[in-house]
């Protein structure tokens, strides 16, 4: 058995296939339109496989990725064809010369952060490096999600040349310990590969308490511009560099 989170990058793309990107960038650009300071350059934190990177590509922006797996870098280099520039970067410890005028950071990476330090050191480092205006906006999972969707529950993905178990234990303070096991055919048997991982999830208390100098514009409900209830499972937080 060997264990290695860049094994994962070759499998990211077939797990995410439910995620519908462009329907998440349409929505995101309108708050770089509705509230943007014009510009274009956009910094794309915990880019992962580059899947956003190339909505936004195609939108015009003018694309940098960041994450901390080369693995995950080379597959999305693959994927833009030189259309993006890429970083092998903490998401908690980066610095660029020049500025972007927006950020994102999707799909609950935020979580990964299990400590509300480190998401201050994310955020102060994105607010750093962005030019004035610059609209920065990230989602989260929620303690509920966490404590009521993810729970104790195991998923399982059953493809033609991979089989994926996804087990997730719910520890203390709104933690789940995340173990992935992808048992992947080699034309005559299976090799299988494993990852262990944590996510924290946040109220929106505790995420305001970090924010730092950044304005608020906004905390939405997944995908609508309504407030969040007691059953969201994701929201998003819409931020201005002032």
């Amino acid at each position: 058995m060997s264990s290695s989170y860049n094994e994962f990058a070759h499998y990211y793309d077939i797990l995410t296939e439910n995620v519908d990107y462009k329907v998440r960038s349409d929505y995101i650009s309108n708050f770089f339109s509705d509230y943007g300071n014009g510009g274009n350059k956009l910094l794309d934190l915990a880019c992962g496989t580059g899947s956003f990177c190339k909505e936004f590509a195609n939108r015009g922006y003018s694309i940098t990725g960041i994450d901390s797996s080369e693995d995950m870098l080379s597959v999305a280099d693959s994927k833009l064809k030189s259309k993006a520039k890429f970083i092998c970067a903490d998401m908690t410890d980066f610095k660029f010369s020049d500025k972007f005028d927006f950020c994102v950071c999707m799909l609950d990476s935020i979580n990964h952060l299990t400590d509300i330090e480190l998401v201050k050191k994310c955020f102060n480092c994105v607010y750093d490096s962005l030019n004035k205006g610059g609209i920065f906006v990230f989602d989260v999972n929620t303690p509920y999600k966490h404590n009521c969707i993810l729970a104790d529950n195991t998923f399982v993905f059953d493809e033609e040349d991979f089989f994926l178990s996804w087990d997730n234990e719910c520890e203390n303070d709104n933690v789940v310990r995340i173990l992935i096991d992808i048992f992947a055919f080699n034309g005559k048997n299976y090799d299988r590969f494993s990852e262990e991982f944590y996510e924290k999830a946040y109220d929106i208390d505790e995420i305001k308490s970090v924010i730092g100098n950044f304005e608020i514009l906004g905390i939405f409900d997944e995908l609508t511009f309504n407030e969040p209830k007691n059953d969201s499972e994701r929201i998003y937080f819409v931020l201005k560099r002032n």
